[in-house]
């Protein structure tokens, strides 16, 4: 059984990019109901199963069954919290989705059963940052220390 590396997913682009991303990302089954009016800017997800996973990851999900989000400007950041995968985020799996749907991407996780943080940012498909950071004091030091594991 995996440690599970846990945090928050953002994406940033314009509204009709992060719309089609979210539904890359999460509509792969037939348990997820979609609810949307970009007009005025309305945008949920909904599922029957107790979390989205992620489309085109290795064992990435949210842990929610409900995602709603006011996608009311042209240019916008969203943030996703419940995020988790196993053992590390990987980047690569990322790439694909901000190359395809114009978006950048930002992960940020915490697991504190190895004890250490990991931080990642994806631009236009290129990773801009992978690091993983190690603390002398990981309770101490790191907000939020008890996510993940």
């Amino acid at each position: 059984m995996p440690n599970w590396a846990e945090g928050s997913l953002k994406l940033r682009g314009k509204k009709e990019d992060i719309a089609r991303a979210l539904k890359y990302m999460f509509c792969t089954a037939d348990n997820v109901k979609i609810e949307e009016d970009l007009e005025i800017g309305w945008f949920e997800l909904t599922t029957t199963a107790p979390y989205f996973y992620i489309n085109g990851t290795r064992r990435a999900f949210i842990q929610n069954n409900k995602l709603s989000f006011w996608l009311d400007d042209d240019c916008l950041v969203i943030e996703i919290n419940d995020f988790n995968q196993a053992w590390a985020v990987e980047p690569d799996d990322y790439q694909e989705i901000s190359s395809k749907f114009d978006v950048d991407i930002k992960i940020f996780t915490s697991e504190c059963g190895m004890e250490f943080t990991q931080e990642i940012e994806i631009s236009k498909g290129e990773i801009i940052k992978n690091v993983c950071y190690k603390y002398d004091n990981y309770q101490w030091e790191v907000p939020f220390s008890n996510l993940g594991g």
